[in-house]
């Protein structure tokens, strides 16, 4: 039965495939626009995720989160005391359940530290653009998607080939989310905008902004969002200002991907007692064993000035 479902979803795969290349065909037209257009976006940023990308890191991230998200299904699928058919209804099951699991991760990727590190590298750019969509960290690609967006839905009963579609849809969806500001302004998607995850959102959510911090975390609609009152409109009078609360050289991609690691690893080696160091990797970033918010507060104070 197992193979047969990982048959279902290799044909699945094959079948949607051609938007995954519309995608990327998008994120490279918008580049040389950019690049070519807009004189501010030569900098070191933009030319690092460019090249990021160039030397296939962003193709192979996105590729690899398929590839896990279908072993990590068929995996989950195994332990799970149903298997869901592949009917509409399902389909509505599958959607809401990988949605939840979509949320939650998101979630903890914001607020539990050793989670932040992995995802930082995506809010790390101080620019919004179809590259920032590709920029992930190798770990939340590779094993951090799979498990939550395969194993855990999986287990819940949904039928693996329902979540490589549904993965496929994030994935170009998301991804579009990110489309740069200047090439759509507005973002809103009309009344779209009312149930489903939208640029506009999407901006709100890279800000670093104290009123965007941690919001809109599903990918395609905003369903959990209300659920559980994260959802944050984009309010024209405050502009987003992207980025993370850190100095990061997003012209580095060692510091973009590994910069935050390197500073968890130091408050953990330096953590009285072994309660204080474990308490590091699940606190949220920000947090001290000392009770001390100083650090945090100045950080959000700039943003301020």
């Amino acid at each position: 039965m197992i193979e047969q479902l990982y048959e279902n979803a290799l044909d699945t795969k094959n079948q949607v495939s051609i938007f995954i290349l519309i995608m990327v065909v998008y994120g490279l037209l918008e580049f040389i626009y950019l690049l070519l257009a807009r004189k501010s976006y030569r900098n070191r940023e933009y030319g690092q995720l460019a090249l990021n990308f160039v030397i296939s890191i962003g193709l192979i991230v996105t590729l690899g989160r398929f590839v896990g998200v279908l072993v990590f299904a068929n995996w989950g699928s195994q332990y799970a005391p149903f298997i869901s058919g592949l009917t509409w209804y399902w389909f509505i099951y599958a959607f809401l359940i990988y949605e939840f699991w979509y949320w939650i991760q998101h979630y903890m990727g914001h607020k539990v530290r050793l989670f932040w590190c992995i995802h930082s590298t995506h809010h790390a750019p101080k620019s919004m653009s179809m590259m920032v969509g590709f920029e992930h960290n190798f770990l939340e690609a590779l094993i951090y998607f799979p498990f939550f967006f395969g194993f855990l839905p999986a287990l819940f009963g949904v039928n693996p080939v329902f979540l490589v579609i549904i993965n496929m849809i994030d994935v170009v969806w998301g991804s579009f989310l990110h489309i740069n500001n200047d090439i759509l302004k507005n973002g809103r998607y009309g009344f779209l905008g009312r149930f489903l995850q939208t640029p506009s959102h999407h901006r709100a959510h890279h800000g670093q902004n104290i009123k965007y911090m941690d919001t809109n975390f599903n990918s395609i609609t905003l369903f959990w969002d209300w659920v559980f009152g994260t959802v944050q409109p984009l309010d024209d009078k405050e502009p987003v200002k992207y980025g993370i609360t850190r100095e990061v050289d997003t012209g580095n991609i060692i510091d973009m991907q590994y910069g935050d690691f390197k500073l968890l690893f130091r408050d953990v080696y330096h953590a009285p007692g072994l309660k204080n160091k474990l308490l590091y990797l699940i606190m949220p970033p920000g947090w001290s064993h000392t009770g001390d918010k100083s650090q945090l507060v100045s950080e959000l104070k700039k943003q301020l000035s």
